[in-house]
């Protein structure tokens, strides 16, 4: 009988972070998102940079009677830094099991326990890890009833309005939304929306093909912009087939990808109804991990699972690394509710 059930940090990256992260996630999965859209960086011990290799012109020359060369720079790179907090999970059930027959499994030895029960750790960490990475700011005080984990690491939102301030994403490619806008009584406000972010790109980012960029947005602008193209009878603009029937919801070819987690955070936060609409490259999110972190002993453990007979009740612990980062900011256009 094995005091304790643990998987090392390899195993708990493969089993439970990267299927969040999958480009197709799988069915019955604790979390149907957008992480998928997220480009994954599995190896930031502490603080790794990100080259930003950007589109540049000018770079013809007239050739003069002189056989001197000028080597002009044609790639400008910037160094932004990508970060990650160390992130741990410690709780203690005061219920006997997981699943009916899982400690009988434990005492067993029975290899079926740690496939059991990973479903649970999946639910129990990809959403804090969804809600962060797109919310978390480790300097939010978080409310005593919150029912959204938003202050474990710093996310997408925190680093946008960075971006915003220090003028890396420029004003002109904002868009601040009212308080008490509606969009699923307002269909034309969620097309204006729409069109108002693409309208707002800078002339680099719309050299780029419709299906390397996408929208993500809250639940009421899509379902407002889906009403807006029911009642202007423009159905057949607003969709794009992906196969054997299947259609996306998109604008001018670019896709428009739900968020559903957006407006209930948003509210909670604001303590009103909140929306958020992002239109950006593909992948532009990044998220950082350290698939060999772990602690214990070995220092390799991610996950330890065990029961107190004494107290008869489980506990565990789990241990990873966490953080986010945006590869080119200057290409995120944004609406915003305000938040803090």
């Amino acid at each position: 009988m094995f005091e304790t059930f643990s998987i090392d940090s390899l195993a708990f990256f493969e089993s439970i972070i990267q299927p969040a992260f999958a480009d197709i996630v799988p069915a019955g999965f604790p979390f149907q998102g957008t992480l998928n859209e997220f480009s994954i960086m599995d190896n930031v011990v502490s603080k790794r940079p990100i080259i930003d290799i950007r589109r540049v012109q000018n770079i013809l020359q007239r050739r003069d009677a002189s056989c001197d060369i000028n080597y002009k720079k044609v790639v400008g790179a910037t160094t932004r830094q990508i970060s990650v907090e160390e992130v741990y999970g410690a709780t203690q059930f005061c219920r006997n099991e997981f699943y009916t027959g899982c400690l009988k499994d434990f005492r067993a030895n029975d290899p079926l326990f740690g496939n059991k029960i990973l479903p649970f750790f999946q639910g129990a960490v990809n959403v804090d890890i969804a809600s962060n990475a797109y919310f978390g700011d480790v300097d939010r005080v978080v409310g005593v009833n919150a029912q959204w984990s938003t202050n474990i690491f710093d996310g997408i939102f925190k680093w946008i309005k960075k971006y915003i301030t220090a003028g890396v994403i420029p004003a002109g490619q904002t868009i601040a939304i009212a308080d008490g806008t509606d969009y699923t009584a307002n269909a034309t406000a969620a097309y204006t929306l729409i069109k108002g972010l693409y309208d707002k790109q800078p002339v680099l980012m719309s050299a780029f093909a419709d299906n390397q960029k996408a929208f993500y947005v809250s639940k009421d602008i899509a379902a407002g912009y889906e009403d807006y193209l029911i009642i202007t009878g423009t159905d057949a603009q607003g969709y794009t087939d992906l196969a054997n029937g299947i259609k996306q919801l998109s604008y001018k070819g670019i896709p428009v990808l739900v968020e559903q987690i957006w407006k209930p955070i948003i509210s909670e936060l604001k303590g009103s109804l909140g929306h958020a609409a992002i239109l950006t490259l593909r992948g532009n999110f990044v998220f950082a991990t350290d698939k060999n972190y772990g602690e214990g002993e070995d220092d390799k453990t991610a996950l330890e699972v065990w029961y107190e007979k004494k107290e008869m009740q489980w506990y565990y612990r789990l241990f990873l690394k966490a953080g986010t980062q945006i590869a080119l900011p200057e290409f995120v256009v944004i609406a915003l509710s305000s938040w803090s």
